[in-house]
């Protein structure tokens, strides 16, 4: 019998490996509810600023630990809305910056200086020039119904969820394409949002709606098992660890064996892929 081993079906797998990522939709009750009204904030064509508390209310399906790698967010549907920016075109902002934290002060409770909000394990999980392309954010959706969220924004320096409130701050310098994008905003007594027209002012902040987000993350503890390439791991799982999974495709044992099976088969593949990202 020919031997199977794996390789451009792997590599292709490899690329969705978010997919495969587990996801949390703030406000929970988001994937059937519709909002009323959005903000397009995230994707104005001037520079803006945007910063979120989320309660732990809203992030019981996301575990302590658990190593947040990307965000999306959806079009809203309380009237019908094209997918953005659409017709083929593409819209890129010269400066597009993510930070994660915990959160100096619960949601009620925001100052209006943001910077007073930021706690001391602040992360910069994406910075620098992004574009959004063709259907990035679908649309067509009207209520009842919701749009699906778009494609995900990977983050370059994934954050480990400490538990607690989790605030989430985004500066932009607005999209060059030069026409916005409205997102759907779902309200949640456990959140609280505030924006400026600005890319870099710190105070006098104002209140803004919940935009509805999705987190996508992996497990805890699940990340650095799959760290096998090169000998001893680099920090970051990535295609030299899958490589290293399918160049010993079928043998016995050995650091390619990350679930200790006695064989490394689909499951380490899968490991290599649910493990995506740095280690925390």
């Amino acid at each position: 019998m020919r031997k199977f081993v794996p390789t451009a079906w792997a590599l292709a797998l490899c690329l969705a490996g978010h997919a495969l990522a587990d996801n949390v939709v703030v406000p929970n009750q988001a994937p059937t509810t519709a909002g009323t009204g959005g903000y397009n904030t995230l994707l104005k064509s001037l520079p803006r600023s945007y910063q979120t508390v989320i309660g732990p209310q809203e992030l019981s399906g996301l575990p302590v630990g658990s190593l947040i790698t990307g965000i999306t967010f959806r079009r809203p549907s309380y009237q019908l809305f094209d997918p953005w920016p659409g017709f083929g075109a593409t819209c890129a902002f010269d400066h597009y910056d993510i930070y994660l934290s915990t959160s100096l002060n619960p949601p009620g409770s925001l100052s209006s200086t943001y910077t007073d909000n930021i706690g001391p394990d602040v992360l910069e999980v994406r910075s620098g020039p992004i574009s959004f392309e063709d259907d990035f954010f679908p649309g067509g959706a009207v209520t009842p119904f919701v749009n699906p969220f778009g494609s995900v924004i990977a983050f370059t320096a994934p954050y480990v969820y400490q538990g607690g409130d989790l605030l989430v701050t985004f500066h932009h310098t607005g999209d060059l394409c030069g026409f916005s994008g409205l997102l759907d905003s779902v309200p949640s007594s456990f959140t609280q949002s505030i924006g400026i027209n600005s890319y870099d002012q710190v105070s006098n902040w104002y209140s803004q709606g919940l935009i509805a987000m999705e987190f996508i993350f992996n497990q805890p503890g699940t990340t650095c098992a799959a760290d096998i390439a090169p000998p001893g791991g680099d920090g970051i799982v990535n295609v030299d660890d899958l490589l290293a999974v399918i160049n010993a495709w079928g043998s016995a044992g050995g650091t390619a064996d990350i679930n200790n099976s006695g064989a490394v088969n689909v499951d380490d593949l899968l490991a290599v892929i649910n493990a995506w990202g740095p280690c925390p």
